[in-house]
């Protein structure tokens, strides 16, 4: 499997940051995950502004960074921004549904898009977006026998725009996205519900 690395501390860290909040409590876990996404992204500016930095960390933390990804900021600061935006802003069912989308929907997408996507949309594969679908799904009615209490129609709706939002060419960072609008979807969702 191609980028291993990468894809165990992208799924790694979903699972442990959600994990924090539901530990920590909201107020300290959203607390915690500011102070990390402003370390992570002045270590990443650090990184960017001095060369022997930089190769150091490509050196040896290469296999958790995209190649392409020498001369701008990693993903993970706005991973972390993300999953804490979401927190904030949705309900927690809502939130951990979006954020378990964006941990195993991704992973999934990459997985099997690197190796056996061959109907290409833009830089995706209807392949890695049909793997981010049916990932997220799973992940989100997992949840819901979890004890995380969501209408199995809204998980559904969620999980499929956050796997159409992965197959969209934006500018902004997916790991941002993701969980930002299918946890708004889903919110939306739930209150026109009631």
């Amino acid at each position: 499997m191609d980028h291993i690395g990468r894809k165990l501390y992208h799924l790694m860290g979903g699972v442990g940051l959600l994990s924090l909040y539901y530990l920590m409590g909201r107020d300290r876990a959203l607390a915690f995950y500011t102070v990390l996404f402003v370390t992570v992204l002045g270590l990443d500016i650090i990184r960017l502004a001095i060369p022997a930095v930089n190769r150091f960390i490509f050196t040896w933390f290469g296999s958790f960074i995209r190649r392409n990804e020498e001369h701008k900021l990693t993903g993970t600061a706005p991973y972390i921004l993300g999953i804490g935006l979401s927190l904030y802003f949705y309900a927690t069912p809502v939130a951990t549904a979006a954020i378990c989308f964006l941990t195993f929907g991704d992973v999934a997408a990459t997985t099997v898009g690197e190796r056996y996507g061959k109907i290409k949309i833009g830089d995706k594969s209807l392949e890695g977006t049909t793997a981010f679908a049916v990932a997220a799904i799973c992940a989100g009615l997992l949840l819901m026998f979890a004890g995380v209490h969501l209408l199995t129609w809204v998980t559904i709706l969620g999980a499929l725009v956050a796997a159409g939002v992965e197959l969209l060419p934006l500018r902004i960072n997916d790991n941002l996205v993701i969980p930002i609008v299918s946890g708004g979807v889903m919110e939306l969702a739930v209150r026109m519900a009631r």
